[in-house]
């Protein structure tokens, strides 16, 4: 059997059991299921967000260098990537964070797998608080999702430098959210709301790193 589809059937198993114990709200069982995954993956999340970080910092300050082989190497573009890349590794610039690319791998799978259960098992099951239909796009989890989407970018210390970051994520979370259904909508929210944590916890140890 793909493993992939495995883990599909484990997590919609883990919906309906958890649905089970908080009074049969398959709505309800969403937010937890999707909460847990994500806090027990924030410290790998948390790290890859600091490498990213540390590696958006290292090419501003090569930036200038950069500039400087651009211009030198304007007419030559095959001696530009060698210059360009002889740079970036003499600094341990790589084409992404190290680590990165592994924790694409592990966490891919596991969101995949379980937005499909989530999608699968929220067909015709009813509603959750003010949600009708689980299966139905709800605009007040939209509105829900892109608060938290923006409170999330506003305090994320990497997008500091832009003041229109936050009005962004807003934007694009509430197009997408409003046009899936109410079910995967928890989700959103769910993750969205450990986000703000994430960049809490991020916040406080950059805090703690300056002093």
């Amino acid at each position: 059997m793909n493993p992939l589809a495995m883990l599909v059937d484990l997590f919609r198993g883990l919906l309906f059991a958890v649905a089970h114990v908080t009074g049969g709200s398959l709505g309800a069982s969403i937010l937890l299921v999707s909460t847990v995954i994500r806090i027990a993956l924030l410290p790998l999340t948390i790290r890859m967000a600091r490498r990213a970080r540390a590696h958006q910092e290292t090419l501003a300050r090569l930036q200038p260098e950069l500039e400087r082989i651009r211009r030198r190497h304007a007419s030559d573009q095959q001696r530009m990537i060698e210059e360009t890349v002889a740079l970036h590794r003499k600094h341990g610039v790589g084409f992404m964070p190290r680590g990165m690319l592994g924790a694409m791998l592990i966490q891919a799978p596991i969101y995949g797998a379980l937005y499909r259960a989530i999608t699968t098992g929220a067909r015709s099951v009813g509603g959750f608080l003010w949600i009708r239909d689980l299966a139905e796009p709800d605009i007040v989890l939209a509105i829900v999702a892109s608060v938290f989407a923006a409170i999330s970018a506003k305090l994320d210390p990497a997008a500091a430098a832009s003041s229109r970051a936050w009005i962004v994520a807003a934007g694009i979370t509430f197009v997408f959210a409003w046009r899936i259904a109410a079910g995967v909508g928890l989700y959103w929210v769910a993750s969205s709301a450990v986000g703000v944590g994430q960049s809490l916890i991020l916040r406080r140890v950059d805090a703690r790193t300056t002093r």
